[in-house]
Parts: C-alpha cells; sequence; structure tokens
C-alpha cells in the first residue's frame, strides 16, 4: 500500500505548502485525501511524523535534483562551486519555490524540544554539511568554514526571495557566493 502513504503525503504536501502546517489539521488532511482517519494513522501515527516525513521528502527532491545537475560536472574542480551557485538561484525562483524545509519546520514550530524544530535543526546541518563536502571534494583549504559561509548566504537568499519574490535576492546571493568561492580557492 505503498500508493495510499504517497497519497496522503501527497495531499498533506498541498495543503502544508498553501494553506501552511498548522492550519492544516488532521482532519482536513483525512477529507482531502478521502480516507479514514485509522488509515492516516496507519501510515503516519501522529501529525509529526507527517511533518517529518513532508519535510524530508521536499528535502530530498531538492538533493537529488541538484546532485542530478552536479553530475555532469568535474566535481573535483572549483566549477562544480561556481555551477552549485547557479543551480541554487535557478531552485530558488521557481514558481514553486515556498521556501527552504527547515526554514517551515523552525518558524511553524519555534520550541527547540519540539520533534519538527529538532528534525529542522537536522536539515539545516545536513545542508552546512553537503556543501562543505562539496568544497572539500573542490579542494577548498577550509572548506568547514566555505559550507557555512554558504549556507549563511543561501538560507538568507532564499528566505528574502520567498517573502519578496522576483526582488532580485537570489541572484544577489549568487553572485555573494561566487565572490566567495572565489578568494577562497
Amino acid at each position: 500500500m505503498k500508493n495510499m502513504r504517497e497519497k496522503i503525503l501527497g495531499v498533506a504536501t498541498t495543503l502544508f505548502e498553501t494553506r501552511g502546517i498548522h492550519a492544516s489539521g488532521v482532519d482536513t488532511i483525512i477529507a482531502e485525501s478521502g480516507i479514514a482517519k485509522a488509515t492516516l494513522y496507519k501510515y503516519f501515527p501522529s501529525k509529526n511524523e507527517l511533518i517529518i516525513e513532508y519535510l524530508k521528502e521536499k528535502s530530498n527532491r531538492f538533493y537529488t535534483w541538484i546532485n542530478e545537475k552536479l553530475s555532469d560536472t568535474k566535481l573535483e574542480s572549483r566549477d562544480v562551486l561556481f555551477q552549485l551557485c547557479d543551480l541554487y538561484e535557478q531552485w530558488i525562483t521557481t514558481p514553486h519555490f515556498n521556501g527552504l524545509p527547515f526554514h517551515i519546520g523552525s518558524v511553524e514550530f519555534p520550541d527547540p524540544a519540539h520533534p519538527v524544530h529538532h528534525y529542522s535543526i537536522e536539515l539545516s546541518n545536513e545542508l552546512q554539511q553537503y556543501l562543505s563536502k562539496l568544497a572539500e571534494i573542490a579542494g577548498v583549504k577550509d572548506a568547514q568554514t566555505l559550507g557555512q559561509q554558504l549556507t549563511i548566504i543561501f538560507e538568507g537568499g532564499a528566505l528574502i526571495e520567498r517573502l519578496s519574490p522576483g526582488t532580485g535576492a537570489a541572484k544577489r546571493a549568487r553572485n555573494a557566493a561566487i565572490t566567495l568561492i572565489k578568494v577562497s580557492v
């Protein structure tokens, strides 16, 4: 019954992205999915688990997309970092971009003890580790620092672009990241 699980997650994703997580209650997800409450809880024992799965899926889609795009680039060169900047701009300026998963989770669940907030921290750390690893493979001497700096730039650009689409924040963040990479390599 993997299809039922995917159906529920798909409906929840649509609701979370159009109405917000808190505004999309379990009863709404059930009604929109056309399922019984027991069916939802069979696949997702709690709303928190459904939210975490939504954030995980959103994050995984990004990494799958970016890894496919980067697969044509020689990872051992700094060109991969420049292409990463281009891809970042492309990703957050798509019409369907509605925020970074960990921004969404941490904003909707600001309590540091909440499991969704905790998972959002994991996703943020995962992005920083990913960027640091790319920098390391590209031969950057202080890859951890560059990874953190790129994370700061990319997160800021993504947030501004989400709040004010089309204002050029993504392009400015891309350009700032490229400048930083040039002096780091």
